[in-house]
């Protein structure tokens, strides 16, 4: 299972979890990024609760050398939970993203037949965009993402090497360390300068909706005898968002407080359901921010260490 596949057509590596946003998915128009076998989109559509992801098929496997196997295998065995890889992730495209690129939406999606005659897509995104996505695979290297959960799961999974480098437009610093920021537990406080905020899920706290709006709670804030008082929230206004993103996000976010709720029965106290986000905080009220692009907050499961740099 991969979390991104390269069109065949376009040679754009994809984030399976924006396959929602396209008009059409041809399951046969995806290749592996590193070996060029066959990948098949899975749980893009919006009843599906599952995250989408590509997959090889069952008759078919990656090539010895294919670095898109190797960084599954990498995560898979945890090596930079233990100590710095920060040499293997260099010449890794995938593992660590270098900075965020935000593709816009496609207006129109081609087949596979596309790949047999001169027939092009239309896209909106510029050639630029598209080069600088796939510059640095050919290059192995890192590359960029276009969306942040790469970047959130490579926080999470490379605690020992987040002095790496990372750029996002619109937030200061020029590595994890200091574009990712936990909210305060202890308080309600005003945030000077954006970051890739993140907290737990709040695991009893409805998660309120509407045509126009999904409200996420979260732990960090301020709590009285054990109990939540005051904690920040995210308000996502989605009225603009088509049926299949509001979706797929509610089921993401649904499922991930069912599986928080579980670790806690299990009595898992080291792994938490992560929110992570890039938002604007409310100018009025400092425990809500605000975000409108789903490309913008992801929910990953996962124990998080902070080692001493």
């Amino acid at each position: 299972m991969m979390d991104s596949a390269r069109d065949k057509l376009t040679k754009i590596i994809i984030e399976a979890e924006t396959l929602c946003q396209l008009d059409y998915v041809d399951p046969k128009s995806y290749e592996c990024w590193g070996c060029g076998i066959d990948m098949v989109p899975r749980s893009w559509k919006k009843e599906n609760k599952m995250r989408a992801n590509f997959a090889k098929h069952p008759n078919q496997s990656h090539a010895k050398d294919c670095d898109a196997d190797a960084e599954e295998k990498i995560v898979e065995q945890g090596l930079g939970k233990k100590q710095s890889i920060r040499s293997i992730l260099e010449k890794t495209p995938g593992l660590s993203p270098s900075s965020l690129v935000l593709i816009e939406h496609r207006e129109h999606i081609g087949t596979s037949s596309d790949l047999n005659n001169k027939t092009t897509r239309s896209f909106d995104n510029s050639d630029k965009q598209n080069k600088v996505l796939n510059t640095d695979v050919d290059k192995k290297s890192r590359r960029p993402a276009n969306t942040i959960r790469p970047i959130c799961r490579a926080f999470i999974n490379f605690p020992y090497d987040r002095n790496m480098s990372l750029s996002i437009p619109g937030i200061e610093g020029d590595n994890y360390i200091k574009i990712f920021k936990k909210l305060s537990h202890k308080k309600i406080e005003k945030y000077a300068e954006k970051k890739i905020f993140y907290s737990s899920l709040l695991l009893w706290e409805k998660i309120n909706y509407n045509d126009n709006l999904l409200i996420i709670p979260l732990t960090a804030g301020i709590w009285i005898n054990n109990k939540p008082d005051c904690t920040y929230k995210i308000k996502i206004d989605w009225s603009a968002w088509s049926k299949a993103k509001k979706t797929r996000l509610l089921n993401e976010i649904e499922l991930a407080q069912q599986d928080a709720r579980q670790l806690k029965k299990e009595g898992n106290t080291k792994e938490y359901t992560w929110i992570f986000f890039i938002g604007e905080q409310d100018k009025d009220n400092f425990d809500t921010f605000h975000v409108n692009d789903n490309r913008l907050i992801c929910s990953i499961i996962g124990h998080i260490i902070y080692p001493e740099f």
